[in-house]
C-alpha cells in the first residue's frame, strides 16, 4: 500500500510540477520540468505493474526507479537546498555551497545554481574581492537608460561599504553619487507648504546608501562631512514616521564615532532598538567606548559582540580590537561645528521606534504537530504500540460501539491518534506544511478553529457513514486546513498573485484530487472523514476569512471556537486517561441476547445472530455451539485443537498456534485453553488476537464457546472477558 502511495504521489506530483516548470520556466531552463515529467511517467508504469500481475518486468524496474528520481526531484533535493540556504544565512558558507553543490546534483535545472553564484557573490563581498563585480556592473552601467544609471551607482557604492572598503564607497560616491542636487517639489501657484517627496529624491541617494556614506566618512576621520550629513539627514526626514529607522541608524553611528556613550546607550536600548541584534548592539557601545577612550570598556564590549557574531561582522570586530590594542586611548577630537550637531541631535528627543514587521509565528501550526507527536509518545511507552487495535481502543481511537455506549468524547481524542508510525510521520509532515501556510492566512486562533470544526466533522462522518471500523488520525482537519486554504486563494485571488504565480493554488488542487483519488483505491481509507473534513474546511475558512466584509466578526468567531476546541480536546485527553479498556465494556447498558440456545448478560451495543455475539466494530466476538454432554472432556478437546483454528482461518486469520500462557481466568466449571491468531491487515501491520476456546456443561447440554479478540483487550479486561463467561445460562 505504501509503495503504490509513493508511486500515486510522484505521478501527480511529477506531472503538475513538471508541466509547471515546462510552461512557465522560472529558471529560465526546462530541464528540472523535464525531469519531473520523466520520473511521473516512469511511476505510471510502476503503478500499473503493481495492480496487474502479468505486467511487463520493465514496468516494475521503471517505476522503482521514478519513484527513486521522484523522490529526490521533489522532496530530498528541496529539502537540502532549503538547509543550504539556513546555512548562507548564518554565514556558514562552506557548508552552504557543499549542501547547494548536492542540491543541484538531486534536483538539475531547479535554479539552485543562481543560488550558487548569488553565495558566490556573497564570498567575494566577505573576502573583499568585488572588483570583478563592480566591472561587470561599470559595463552594464554604460549601456544602461539614464534613468537607471544612479541605481547602478548606488549598488556599487554599497558592494564597497558591504565590503568595508571605506575610502573605495566614499570616492565612488564623490564621483557618481553626490553631483546631483536633490529635487524640491512645490504646491502648485507657491501656496501652503512644500509636498512631502519619496526620501531618495529628497537626498539624492537612496537612504540606505545615504546612512552608510554617512558612517564611512566617520570611520575615515571626516566627522565634519559626517555631522553635515547627518543634519540634512535630520532636516529631510523631520515629521516623516517612514524615515524612522534611518534617523536611528545615522545618529547611532554618528554619535558612536564621536564617543558620545551615554547617547549611545540610550539608542541601543532593546525597547528602543528592537530591530538590532544583540550582537550589534553590543558592538556600537564598543565603538562609542572606543572614540571615548575608554579602552578596557571597549576591549570587553567588543568581545562580547565578537561572541555573538559570525562572517565579516566578526571580522570587523577583529580589526577594531588589533586597532584598539595599538591606540593611545585619547579621546576623538571635535571640530566646532561637530560639537554643534552632536548636542543638537543629544538634546532632541529619540527617534520614533522601529516597526519592524513581525515574522509569523507558527503557534497553531506547532502546538497541534507537537501534540500528535506527544500523544503518540505516551501511547507507545504507556500502553503499546500504536499499529495494534486494542491500543489504539484504549488510547481514544474512534469505536462506534463505545460512542454509542456514551463515550462521545472519541469523536475528538480520535483526531490526535494515529495507526502507526507512517500515518503519524505522514501527517504530521502534512501539519507542519499545510498548517504554516493556514497559519500565515487564517492566524493563530482561527487555525486552531479550523482544525477542530474540520477534525469533529470528519470523524463525525465518519461515525455515521464509514464502513472502516475502528477510525483515528487527523487527515480529516488536513484536509479541512487544504480546503480553507484553497477558497481563501481562489475566492480572495487578487490578494494573492505571488501564491499564484508559484503554482499554489494548482499545487493544492493536485493535492486534494490525488488524495480523495488515492482514498477510492483502498476502502481502509476513510474516505468519509476526509470528504466531510475538506468541506468543512472550506465553509468555515470562507467564514473566518480576513478578507471577508464580516472579518471584525469572524476575528472574534474564530477566538471563540479556538477556545471550545481547545477545551473538548483537553476534556477528551482527561476522559480517555481515566478510562480503561475493562469500564469502558463493563459501562455500556446491558442485555440478555439468546444464542445457540443460551443466554448471557452483554453490552447492549453488540449485535448477534443465532450463533454469535459481536462488539459492533469487530473488537470482541464470541461464538457459541450447543452439543450433547456426551463425552464433554473430549468434545472441549477437539473445540480447542480443531474448530476453534477453523472459525479462525474463516475469519481472515493467517496463522493460529497454541498459546504458552492464559490471559483470561476461566470461570468455575469451564474448561479450555488459548489460542494465538494472527493476520496481516490492510496497511501492512500484523494483527495478534486471543481466542478463548473452552466449554461447560449446563443443565446437560454442553456449551462451547470462542472469544475472539485482540490480545491487548485479553490482556487489559480479561475480568470483563470472566464476567461475560460467568453469566451464559441455557435459555
Amino acid at each position: 500500500m505504501y509503495y503504490e502511495l509513493a508511486l500515486t504521489s510522484v505521478v501527480v506530483a511529477g506531472a503538475y510540477w513538471g508541466w509547471f516548470f515546462v510552461s512557465k520556466r522560472p529558471n529560465g531552463t526546462i530541464t528540472f520540468g523535464l525531469m519531473q515529467l520523466a520520473a511521473a511517467a516512469m511511476s505510471a508504469f510502476g503503478l500499473y505493474a503493481h495492480r496487474v500481475e502479468d505486467a511487463p518486468r520493465w514496468m516494475g524496474i521503471a517505476g522503482a526507479i521514478g519513484v527513486g528520481t521522484g523522490t529526490c526531484l521533489l522532496v530530498v533535493g528541496p529539502l537540502i537546498r532549503a538547509l543550504g540556504r539556513a546555512f548562507a544565512a548564518k554565514e556558514r558558507l562552506g557548508i552552504a555551497r557543499r549542501l547547494l553543490d548536492i542540491a543541484e546534483v538531486l534536483a538539475p535545472g531547479s535554479g539552485v545554481a543562481d543560488e550558487k553564484a548569488l553565495l558566490g557573490a556573497m564570498q567575494e563581498i566577505r573576502d573583499g574581492h568585488i572588483e570583478q563585480t563592480v566591472d561587470a556592473l561599470n559595463a552594464a552601467k554604460d549601456r544602461a537608460p539614464a534613468e537607471a544609471r544612479l541605481a547602478i551607482d548606488e549598488r556599487i557604492a554599497m558592494l564597497y561599504l558591504a565590503a568595508y572598503r571605506w575610502s573605495d564607497a566614499i570616492a565612488h560616491a564623490e564621483a557618481n553619487l553626490f553631483g546631483a542636487a536633490p529635487q524640491t517639489s512645490e504646491p502648485p501657484d507657491g501656496e501652503g507648504e512644500p509636498q512631502k517627496q519619496p526620501l531618495r529624491r529628497a537626498l539624492g541617494v537612496a537612504p540606505p546608501v545615504w546612512v552608510e556614506l554617512l558612517g564611512a566618512y566617520g570611520r575615515t576621520g571626516d566627522l565634519d562631512r559626517a555631522a553635515r550629513m547627518l543634519s540634512r539627514l535630520e532636516d529631510v526626514c523631520e515629521g516623516r514616521e517612514d524615515a524612522a529607522v534611518w534617523i536611528h541608524r545615522a545618529r547611532l553611528m554618528f554619535l558612536a564615532l564621536a564617543g558620545r556613550t551615554a547617547a549611545v546607550q540610550a539608542l541601543v536600548n532593546p525597547r528602543q532598538a528592537r530591530h538590532m541584534s544583540a550582537a550589534a548592539r553590543t558592538y556600537w557601545l564598543a565603538v562609542a567606548h572606543e572614540h571615548e577612550g575608554n579602552r578596557a570598556a571597549a576591549t570587553a564590549a567588543y568581545e562580547k559582540a565578537r561572541g555573538r557574531s559570525r562572517g565579516p561582522p566578526r571580522d570587523l570586530i577583529d580589526q577594531a580590537l588589533e586597532n584598539l590594542a595599538k591606540a593611545d586611548g585619547v579621546p576623538v577630537s571635535l571640530s566646532d561645528e561637530a560639537k554643534e550637531i552632536v548636542a543638537r541631535i543629544e538634546a532632541a528627543p529619540l527617534p520614533a521606534r522601529v516597526r519592524t514587521p513581525s515574522a509569523p509565528r507558527s503557534y497553531a501550526t506547532w502546538s497541534l504537530t507537537g501534540a500528535m507527536l506527544i500523544v503518540a509518545l505516551l501511547i507507545t511507552v504507556l500502553v503499546g504500540a500504536t499499529n495494534d487495535v486494542g491500543v489504539l481502543m484504549r488510547s481514544g481511537a474512534m469505536v462506534r460501539g463505545l460512542v454509542d455506549g456514551g463515550e462521545w468524547w472519541r469523536i475528538f481524542s480520535c483526531v490526535f491518534v494515529h495507526v502507526g508510525g507512517l500515518h503519524l510521520l505522514v501527517n504530521a509532515i502534512g501539519m507542519v506544511f499545510v498548517g504554516k501556510i493556514a497559519e500565515e492566512l487564517f492566524g493563530t486562533a482561527r487555525t486552531f478553529a479550523l482544525f477542530g470544526v474540520a477534525g469533529f466533522a470528519g470523524a463525525v462522518a465518519s461515525y455515521l457513514a464509514s464502513p472502516a471500523g475502528i477510525s483515528a488520525g487527523a487527515s480529516g482537519a488536513l484536509f479541512g486546513l487544504l480546503g480553507a486554504v484553497f477558497v481563501e486563494l481562489t475566492w480572495h485571488r487578487k490578494r494573492y498573485r505571488a501564491a499564484w504565480k508559484r503554482g499554489m493554488w494548482g499545487g493544492l488542487l493536485i493535492v486534494i484530487v490525488a488524495q480523495v483519488g488515492y482514498g477510492f483505491m483502498y476502502p481502509v481509507i476513510d474516505q468519509w472523514a476526509h470528504g466531510a473534513g475538506l468541506a468543512a474546511g472550506a465553509l468555515i475558512g470562507a467564514i473566518l476569512s480576513p478578507h471577508a466584509r464580516w472579518k471584525t466578526a469572524g476575528v472574534a468567531l474564530g477566538r471563540t471556537v479556538a477556545v471550545i476546541v481547545i477545551g473538548f480536546m483537553a476534556f477528551a485527553g482527561v476522559r480517555v486517561a481515566g478510562m480503561s479498556i475493562d469500564e469502558s465494556f463493563s459501562r455500556l447498558p446491558r442485555v440478555h441476547p439468546q444464542i445457540a440456545g443460551v443466554t448471557m448478560v452483554a453490552p447492549a451495543t453488540w449485535t448477534h445472530d443465532d450463533t454469535e455475539l459481536a462488539e459492533p466494530d469487530g473488537l470482541v466476538i464470541v461464538t457459541v455451539h450447543s452439543a450433547p454432554a456426551t463425552d464433554p472432556a473430549k468434545l472441549i478437546a477437539g473445540w480447542l485443537a480443531v474448530d476453534a483454528p477453523a472459525i479462525a482461518k474463516t475469519r481472515g486469520f493467517e496463522k493460529v498456534d497454541g498459546a504458552t500462557d492464559s490471559t483470561v481466568t476461566l470461570p468455575k466449571g469451564w474448561e479450555g485453553g488459548e489460542l494465538i491468531a494472527s493476520f496481516g491487515d490492510p496497511m501492512g501491520y500484523q494483527q495478534r488476537y486471543r481466542l478463548i476456546a473452552c466449554g461447560k456443561v449446563i443443565d446437560g447440554m454442553l456449551v462451547l464457546v470462542v472469544i475472539t479478540t485482540p490480545e491487548t483487550i485479553a490482556r487489559a479486561a480479561p475480568g470483563f472477558l470472566t464476567k461475560l463467561l460467568s453469566s451464559v445460562k441455557r435459555a
